[in-house]
């Protein structure tokens, strides 16, 4: 949809645009009014708020040049500017930013010099005394509001049509027709068609923060036209394209919906149809287990016995929200044996000094060009644990601890530069919008002997919008992970497998479902430090480090126990399940300790098997006492695993995911005497 007034412009077609608005003479002076027929796009790109009447807020405009982002302050104001009538004005100013109004100057050069021009002839046509009008004002940007406002005392007021821009007629009768001045329409001043110059305001992902794009004369429009100019007389009327102009249009790619907390889970239920009309049936509860634990950090490990579909998993939940690898935002990459250092995951440099880059070069690069920034981007690390963990990916496993939101900083030249700088001197978030989640550089620019490699792959860091997910068999051909490993990531393992799970046909459904093209909103993180979800979820993250202190009491006597990393991702975890309502409170910590907790315990001496009895009677709850003699279970822990008696018993527990699993390793203990949550 398509939605005009006056010199403002919106096509819903162009992901991210709030509004073209065509340069005007009062854009160089103290800022610009938004039209009431725009306050909703304000709004939504403000994360739900504008200042109320009588309020004024700080905002920030972006603007990139050269990978460079420079900021600007600038303030939205609300008016009330009629009493009684309660008429107000929303608009964004920057009178006292004289930077950005420099830079604005120097950018539409042709309206400012057309500005000037107008003001001028103006100046210079005498009143009805004989005297002129502006005598001795300044006339330019710093006179534009005086030249307006005499146009509009002395001259009628131009009855444009709805749909139309009027400007000053062409030709001589230009020079005699002086009340025909640009400044005779409610925009104040409109230049020529074609010699109009624009600025477009986008979405970021910070409310209050907008991007800047300038289309200077001879710029080019985003997409081909939506519609031309036509003269007739005195006005360009805005007329609809002809079928031949139509067929020629680009279709542009439909903006990427950003869903609501309480949307969240409707969307998950249509990637659940969408995997299962595929072809694939998975344990109830996994999917939703998946989207949290990418919520909650971008690495998760998917862990099973071969052939439960762990890598389609993996696929098929990325192509349902639009990620595919048509579309460059689905990579796959198979790990080999022979992987003992970083260099075919992420390149090498040749005899020449020439950089061969990596797959995972190749997919990082391709997720952090502009236009793939609001989608999200997924790397699949098939077979992971063929090779050590430890030894390929321990770069990419650092860098991931260095994750922080970017900070954009006004240099002395005007462009943004990070709270740091790279061995080349760039800065450490040079073309990032401030907000954006990035990590230190992945290869920094000093590393390239030649100016080819520098400029493609110089300083290139994880962006936010890239999730990596590695499938892991774990028997006699792998490798087993480290704490280092699981910390940084959520496992996920199943290997309940139910053979009669067959799959739905797509007849069968009563809606076919369709990729969701979500945008990266739906999986980036919103909580990089603890501290930034205690405002609003303090109550929930007591509860949790409060359980977690209980275990880690018990898992302190085998060295086992869990840190702060550890603690602030179960706490992330929790808080997401229980803004988008996806499973109980207990399911999602059920889930957790299956995450983080189970997978560190392992061993054979008698103290693992008093670890695992008190994390059993814990997960069981108020079924805990009458469950078993727990002083028989210390010898033997057969009635825990086997019998009615411990079936029962395991399926009332509170944590019965986890209850079951416990009661597996135990099993294991008795049998072989050792046990681990890896051993099948």
């Amino acid at each position: 949809m398509m939605k005009q007034n006056g010199s403002w412009w919106k096509d819903d077609r162009i992901p991210g645009l709030i509004a073209r608005k065509q340069v005007d003479g009062f854009l160089f002076g103290h800022g610009f009014e938004i039209p009431p027929d725009f306050y909703p796009d304000f709004e939504e790109a403000g994360g739900g708020k504008l200042p109320a009447i009588g309020e004024s807020r700080p905002i920030r405009l972006l603007h990139e040049n050269g990978g460079v982002y420079a900021t600007y302050e600038a303030r939205m104001e609300h008016w009330r500017i009629a009493v009684p009538s309660g008429k107000t004005s929303l608009e964004i100013r920057y009178d006292s930013n004289k930077e950005f109004k420099q830079f604005l100057l120097s950018a539409f050069s042709s309206t400012y010099l057309e500005v000037e021009e107008w003001s001028q002839r103006l100046a210079s046509q005498p009143d009805a005394s004989g005297i002129p009008r502006v005598q001795g004002r300044e006339y330019g940007p710093a006179g534009v509001y005086a030249a307006a406002l005499e146009a509009r005392r002395t001259g009628p007021a131009g009855d444009a049509s709805a749909g139309s821009r009027r400007i000053p007629p062409r030709g001589e009768a230009a020079q005699q027709a002086a009340v025909r001045s640009p400044f005779d329409t409610p925009d104040a001043y409109l230049p020529r068609e074609e010699r109009a110059e624009y600025l477009y305001l986008y979405r970021t992902d910070t409310p209050f923060t907008y991007r800047l794009e300038l289309r200077p004369l001879g710029g080019q429009e985003m997409r081909p036209a939506h519609f031309f100019i036509a003269e007739s007389g005195a006005e360009y009327l805005v007329a609809p394209a002809s079928e031949s102009e139509q067929a020629v249009i680009a279709p542009a790619e439909p903006a990427r919906p950003h869903l609501a907390d309480e949307q969240i889970a409707s969307a998950i239920a249509d990637v659940s149809a969408y995997i299962r009309q595929r072809g694939f049936s998975f344990p109830a509860g996994l999917v939703e287990q998946l989207y949290l634990s990418l919520k909650t950090r971008p690495f998760v490990i998917l862990a099973g016995i071969s052939g439960t579909g762990k890598t389609q998993l993996a696929r098929l939940f990325a192509e349902a929200v639009g990620a595919t690898p048509a579309n460059g935002q689905f990579t796959l990459i198979p790990v080999r044996p022979d992987w003992n250092d970083p260099a075919d995951l992420i390149g090498y440099k040749d005899l020449s000094g020439r950089f061969k880059p990596g797959p995972l070069t190749l997919a990082l690069k391709e997720a952090s060009r502009p236009q793939q920034a609001n989608k999200p981007h997924f790397i699949v690390l098939d077979e992971m644990n063929l090779a050590r963990v430890e030894h390929y990916f321990s770069d990419v496993l650092s860098l991931m601890e260095t994750r922080r939101r970017s900070v954009a900083i006004q240099d002395g030249n005007g462009l943004a530069a990070g709270n740091g700088a790279s061995e080349s001197g760039r800065s450490a978030d040079a073309g990032v919008l401030a907000g954006e989640i990035i990590t230190q550089p992945l290869l920094p620019s000093a590393l390239f002997e030649h100016e080819e490699d520098r400029a493609a792959y110089g300083d290139l860091y994880i962006p936010g919008n890239v999730y990596v997910i590695g499938t892991v068999n774990m028997d006699e051909t792998t490798y087993p992970f480290s704490k280092k490993v699981l910390d940084r990531a959520g496992t996920l393992e199943f290997n309940h497998i139910d053979l009669m799970q067959l799959p739905q046909l797509r007849a069968e459904a009563e809606v076919e479902a369709e990729p969701l093209f979500v945008d990266r909103h739906f999986l980036g993180s919103e909580y990089l430090q603890l501290v930034d979800a205690m405002q609003d979820h303090a109550k929930l993250i007591q509860q949790t480090a409060e359980e977690l202190n209980t275990l880690n009491a018990m898992l302190e006597e085998i060295q086992a126990h869990v840190g702060f990393r550890v603690r602030d991702a179960v706490c992330f975890y929790l808080i997401y399940n229980q803004r988008f309502q996806l499973l109980t409170r207990a399911e999602a910590f059920d889930a957790q300790l299956m995450q983080k907790i189970l997978p560190r315990v392992q061993g054979s001496r008698h103290s693992v098997k008093k670890v695992l009895l008190d994390l059993l009677r814990h997960c069981l709850g108020s079924e805990a006492a009458k469950a078993f003699d727990w002083r028989e279970l210390e010898d033997s822990a057969e009635a825990a695993y086997s019998g009615r008696r411990s079936r029962e018993s395991l399926a009332a527990a509170r944590y019965p995911q986890s209850a079951r699993k416990i009661a597996y390793m135990l099993r294991r203990l008795d049998e072989d005497g050792f046990t681990s949550y890896w051993l099948n």
